[in-house]
């Protein structure tokens, strides 16, 4: 459990994941351009066929996912919702009742851990560009209006956050590297700042 290991080809009904986090001693992955994600058996790379699900609540595909105070936040291309390790066999988790929401990630990589929580660009049936900071179980809005103006009708699903601390400050950093720009969110200040270089 302290090495890292490759996974073998034949492991389980998944192939070729793109977002990998671990909870619980599993690893949990996606199935890219599906509903379907996984987890491993406790402290080991291997999956078994029958240790997957799907995101189930709303029929869009599950894009992102990430392990949050021990819970599952899958991230959909419209909507969202969240996971526990309840212990079940053959799957471990179970949905959360009450936890979907109206809002999905518009770009994979774009979330990142912040405060005591995490941060993503948004994506809903409404439209796209919003950064939302995840509060408990609810997406509430971050970016304001000039930094959605100048994502407005632009190629965003590249975009690749991050976050590091300095002074105090913690700050979540968004690129858009179609675009050639990238936005940071002070937590402390609440005041956003477009990187030039």
């Amino acid at each position: 459990a302290l090495n890292f290991s490759k996974l073998p080809s034949t492991d389980g009904a998944f192939q070729g994941a793109d977002v990998v986090d671990i909870v619980d001693n599993y690893f949990v992955y996606n199935d890219p351009n599906t509903q379907k994600w996984a987890a491993s058996n406790a402290l080991s790379p291997i999956t078994y066929a029958l240790s997957f699900s799907s995101k189930d609540g709303a029929p869009d595909n599950l894009v992102s996912l990430i392990a949050d105070h021990r819970e599952v936040y899958l991230l959909g291309e419209n909507s969202s919702e969240v996971w526990v390790d309840v212990g079940s066999f053959p799957f471990p988790f179970q949905r959360i009742p009450g936890t979907s929401t109206q809002h999905g990630i518009a770009a994979k990589f774009s979330v990142s851990r912040l405060g005591n929580s995490f941060a993503y660009v948004s994506r809903n049936i409404r439209g796209q560009a919003q950064i939302m900071a995840m509060n408990g179980y609810i997406p509430q809005r971050i970016s304001t209006h000039a930094v959605e103006q100048t994502l407005l009708d632009q190629y965003i699903d590249d975009a690749v956050a991050y976050t590091y601390q300095l002074e105090g400050h913690e700050v979540y950093v968004v690129s858009f590297p179609t675009l050639d720009l990238t936005w940071a969110y002070d937590v402390s200040t609440q005041m956003w700042h477009k990187w030039l270089w």
